[in-house]
């Protein structure tokens, strides 16, 4: 049981920070198409985060926010 408890917390820790971690490699200037991809994953997995319970969904508007501001970023340069 303990393992599946670190494997829950690992799985919530990296969809949270995948946002913020793709929005610093576009401000430090990582390759577009590779940005592109990231924000896209990152939308998809907060969508598919905010579908789960009620109390969790706000966790899932993060992943979408940094995936789309990583994009404006990256189309700016």
């Amino acid at each position: 049981m303990a393992s599946l408890a670190l494997l829950v917390t690992i799985i919530f820790l990296i969809t949270i920070l995948i946002g913020p971690i793709t929005y610093l490699l576009a401000k430090i200037g990582f390759p577009s198409i590779l940005i592109y991809l990231l924000s896209i994953i990152n939308i998809i997995i907060g969508i598919n985060f905010c579908l789960i319970a009620t109390p969790v969904w706000y966790l899932g508007l993060l992943p979408i926010y940094c995936g789309y501001i990583s994009i404006r970023v990256a189309r700016k340069k």
